[in-house]
Protein backbone atom coordinates (compact mmCIF):
# COMPACT_ATOMS: atom_id res chain seq x y z
CA UNK A 1 0.00 0.00 0.00
CA UNK A 2 1.33 3.27 -0.72
CA UNK A 3 -0.59 7.04 -0.12
CA UNK A 4 2.38 8.96 -1.63
CA UNK A 5 1.31 12.13 -3.15
CA UNK A 6 -2.03 11.98 -2.53
CA UNK A 7 -2.18 14.55 0.14
CA UNK A 8 0.88 16.38 -0.26
CA UNK A 9 2.70 17.61 2.90
CA UNK A 10 0.69 21.31 2.32
CA UNK A 11 -2.70 22.04 3.70
CA UNK A 12 -5.13 21.58 0.78
CA UNK A 13 -6.74 24.51 -0.45
CA UNK A 14 -9.75 25.42 2.50
CA UNK A 15 -7.91 23.05 4.77
CA UNK A 16 -6.30 24.34 7.99
CA UNK A 17 -2.85 24.17 8.61
CA UNK A 18 -3.58 23.35 12.37
CA UNK A 19 -6.88 21.58 11.70
CA UNK A 20 -7.91 18.09 12.08
CA UNK A 21 -6.60 16.85 8.88
CA UNK A 22 -3.32 18.24 9.49
CA UNK A 23 -3.07 16.46 12.90
CA UNK A 24 -3.83 12.77 11.67
CA UNK A 25 -1.43 13.35 8.70
CA UNK A 26 1.21 14.61 11.31
CA UNK A 27 0.18 11.67 13.51
CA UNK A 28 0.70 8.82 10.88
CA UNK A 29 3.25 10.42 9.13
CA UNK A 30 6.00 7.73 10.31
CA UNK A 31 3.57 4.81 10.15
CA UNK A 32 3.04 5.44 6.90
CA UNK A 33 6.41 5.91 6.15
CA UNK A 34 7.81 2.94 7.41
CA UNK A 35 4.87 0.91 5.99
CA UNK A 36 5.61 2.04 2.26
CA UNK A 37 9.21 2.25 2.91
CA UNK A 38 9.03 -1.96 4.07
CA UNK A 39 7.08 -2.41 1.00
CA UNK A 40 8.96 -0.18 -1.82
CA UNK A 41 6.53 -1.48 -3.96
CA UNK A 42 7.56 1.32 -6.71
CA UNK A 43 11.21 0.36 -6.82
CA UNK A 44 11.16 -3.53 -6.94
CA UNK A 45 10.60 -5.99 -9.41
CA UNK A 46 6.69 -7.25 -10.15
CA UNK A 47 5.13 -10.08 -11.57
CA UNK A 48 1.76 -11.85 -12.45
CA UNK A 49 3.01 -13.79 -8.95
CA UNK A 50 3.59 -10.70 -6.71
CA UNK A 51 0.87 -8.86 -7.77
CA UNK A 52 -1.43 -11.98 -7.18
CA UNK A 53 -0.06 -12.09 -3.29
CA UNK A 54 -0.61 -8.61 -3.16
CA UNK A 55 -3.94 -9.26 -4.18
CA UNK A 56 -4.84 -11.80 -1.76
CA UNK A 57 -3.27 -10.07 1.57
CA UNK A 58 -5.08 -6.58 0.49
CA UNK A 59 -7.96 -8.78 0.05
CA UNK A 60 -7.63 -9.88 3.51
CA UNK A 61 -7.59 -6.47 4.85
CA UNK A 62 -10.19 -4.70 2.79
CA UNK A 63 -12.45 -7.32 3.49
CA UNK A 64 -13.16 -6.97 7.46
CA UNK A 65 -12.28 -2.90 7.13
CA UNK A 66 -15.26 -2.65 4.62
CA UNK A 67 -17.56 -4.82 6.46
CA UNK A 68 -16.70 -2.23 9.50
CA UNK A 69 -17.46 1.06 7.30
CA UNK A 70 -20.85 -0.40 5.95
CA UNK A 71 -22.12 -1.71 9.50
CA UNK A 72 -21.10 2.34 10.41
CA UNK A 73 -22.94 3.11 7.49
CA UNK A 74 -26.04 1.99 8.66
CA UNK A 75 -26.28 3.79 11.62
CA UNK A 76 -25.06 7.22 10.67
CA UNK A 77 -27.38 9.41 8.61
CA UNK A 78 -24.43 10.90 7.50
CA UNK A 79 -21.68 8.80 6.41
CA UNK A 80 -19.63 8.70 3.59
CA UNK A 81 -20.71 6.57 0.54
CA UNK A 82 -19.01 3.55 2.08
CA UNK A 83 -20.52 1.51 -1.25
CA UNK A 84 -18.78 3.77 -3.13
CA UNK A 85 -15.15 3.50 -1.69
CA UNK A 86 -15.11 -0.42 -1.45
CA UNK A 87 -12.41 -2.24 -3.14
CA UNK A 88 -12.74 -5.85 -1.66
CA UNK A 89 -15.03 -6.76 -4.44
CA UNK A 90 -12.91 -6.08 -6.95
CA UNK A 91 -10.22 -7.63 -5.45
CA UNK A 92 -11.75 -10.93 -5.81
CA UNK A 93 -12.56 -9.91 -9.49
CA UNK A 94 -9.13 -9.27 -10.16
CA UNK A 95 -8.03 -12.81 -8.56
CA UNK A 96 -10.51 -14.26 -10.68
CA UNK A 97 -8.63 -12.34 -13.67
CA UNK A 98 -5.58 -13.82 -13.14
CA UNK A 99 -7.24 -17.28 -13.00
CA UNK A 100 -8.21 -17.97 -9.43
CA UNK A 101 -11.37 -19.85 -9.45
CA UNK A 102 -14.61 -19.29 -6.74
CA UNK A 103 -13.03 -21.78 -4.31
CA UNK A 104 -9.97 -20.28 -3.81
CA UNK A 105 -10.64 -16.37 -3.69
CA UNK A 106 -13.47 -17.48 -0.66
CA UNK A 107 -10.65 -19.38 0.73
CA UNK A 108 -8.06 -15.94 1.39
CA UNK A 109 -7.84 -15.18 4.59
CA UNK A 110 -9.09 -12.67 6.16
CA UNK A 111 -7.13 -10.30 8.64
CA UNK A 112 -8.68 -11.18 12.31
CA UNK A 113 -7.75 -7.78 14.23
CA UNK A 114 -8.32 -4.95 11.64
CA UNK A 115 -9.47 -2.35 13.31
CA UNK A 116 -13.37 -1.32 13.50
CA UNK A 117 -15.58 1.58 13.60
CA UNK A 118 -17.75 1.64 16.22
CA UNK A 119 -18.54 5.26 15.20
CA UNK A 120 -17.87 8.54 13.46
CA UNK A 121 -14.59 9.37 14.53
CA UNK A 122 -13.60 5.69 13.60
CA UNK A 123 -14.98 5.08 10.39
CA UNK A 124 -13.08 8.25 9.15
CA UNK A 125 -9.81 7.58 10.80
CA UNK A 126 -10.59 3.79 8.28
CA UNK A 127 -11.59 6.39 5.51
CA UNK A 128 -8.42 8.46 6.10
CA UNK A 129 -6.19 5.52 5.33
CA UNK A 130 -8.75 3.97 2.68
CA UNK A 131 -9.07 6.69 0.88
CA UNK A 132 -5.35 7.74 0.39
CA UNK A 133 -4.81 4.11 -0.25
CA UNK A 134 -6.57 4.16 -3.42
CA UNK A 135 -4.85 7.04 -4.47
CA UNK A 136 -1.86 5.80 -4.35
CA UNK A 137 -2.61 2.53 -5.96
CA UNK A 138 -2.79 4.26 -9.27
CA UNK A 139 1.12 4.48 -8.66
CA UNK A 140 0.88 0.61 -8.28
CA UNK A 141 -1.68 0.07 -11.38
CA UNK A 142 1.54 1.70 -13.72
CA UNK A 143 3.93 -0.39 -11.88
CA UNK A 144 1.60 -3.26 -12.36
CA UNK A 145 0.58 -2.88 -15.84
CA UNK A 146 3.88 -2.22 -16.94
CA UNK A 147 5.42 -5.14 -15.79
CA UNK A 148 3.21 -7.46 -17.81
CA UNK A 149 0.03 -7.41 -15.57
CA UNK A 150 -3.41 -7.47 -17.09
CA UNK A 151 -5.30 -4.37 -16.70
CA UNK A 152 -8.22 -6.32 -15.64
CA UNK A 153 -6.49 -7.37 -12.37
CA UNK A 154 -5.46 -4.27 -11.35
CA UNK A 155 -8.84 -3.00 -10.83
CA UNK A 156 -9.07 -2.72 -6.90
CA UNK A 157 -5.82 -0.62 -7.33
CA UNK A 158 -7.70 2.16 -8.23
CA UNK A 159 -11.08 1.84 -7.02
CA UNK A 160 -14.20 3.55 -9.09
CA UNK A 161 -14.16 6.56 -10.58
CA UNK A 162 -14.15 9.59 -8.80
CA UNK A 163 -11.48 8.71 -6.29
CA UNK A 164 -10.28 12.32 -5.77
CA UNK A 165 -14.24 13.62 -5.06
CA UNK A 166 -14.08 11.01 -2.53
CA UNK A 167 -10.98 11.74 -0.90
CA UNK A 168 -11.61 15.58 -0.73
CA UNK A 169 -15.16 14.28 0.97
CA UNK A 170 -12.82 12.38 3.90
CA UNK A 171 -10.16 15.65 4.02
CA UNK A 172 -13.63 17.84 4.75
CA UNK A 173 -15.38 15.87 6.98
CA UNK A 174 -12.06 14.74 8.96
CA UNK A 175 -11.79 18.52 9.55
CA UNK A 176 -15.33 19.11 10.76
CA UNK A 177 -14.79 16.44 13.40
CA UNK A 178 -13.54 19.16 15.37
CA UNK A 179 -10.02 20.53 16.67
CA UNK A 180 -6.84 18.20 17.38
CA UNK A 181 -7.14 17.63 21.24
CA UNK A 182 -11.10 17.07 20.86
CA UNK A 183 -11.70 13.71 21.72
CA UNK A 184 -13.09 12.43 18.46
CA UNK A 185 -10.26 13.79 17.05
CA UNK A 186 -7.92 12.32 18.73
CA UNK A 187 -10.46 8.71 18.15
CA UNK A 188 -10.11 8.86 14.34
CA UNK A 189 -6.56 9.68 14.71
CA UNK A 190 -5.57 6.65 16.78
CA UNK A 191 -7.80 4.61 14.45
CA UNK A 192 -5.97 5.40 11.31
CA UNK A 193 -2.89 4.63 13.47
CA UNK A 194 -4.40 1.02 14.03
CA UNK A 195 -5.05 0.78 10.50
CA UNK A 196 -1.34 1.12 9.48
CA UNK A 197 -0.42 -1.38 12.18
CA UNK A 198 -2.56 -3.68 10.51
CA UNK A 199 -1.80 -3.21 6.96
CA UNK A 200 2.20 -3.16 8.38
CA UNK A 201 1.64 -6.68 9.99
CA UNK A 202 -0.61 -7.99 7.41
CA UNK A 203 1.65 -7.13 4.64
CA UNK A 204 4.86 -8.20 6.17
CA UNK A 205 5.14 -11.42 3.67
CA UNK A 206 5.86 -8.57 1.35
CA UNK A 207 8.31 -6.77 2.71
CA UNK A 208 11.65 -6.34 0.86
CA UNK A 209 13.15 -7.77 3.43
CA UNK A 210 11.69 -11.07 3.58
CA UNK A 211 11.79 -11.20 -0.67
Amino acid sequence: MTTDGVDGARPARGRRADGALAHVRAATAQAHEELDGGLDVLHRPWDVELHRRWLELTLGLLDPLEASLERWARTDPAALDVAARSRAGMAREDLRALGADGAAVDAVPLCPDAPTAAGRAQALGLCYVLDGSTLGGALIHRTAVAAGVPERACTSLVGRPGAGRRWRETAAAVDALGAPGDAAVEEMTATALAAFAAYRRWLAPLARTTA
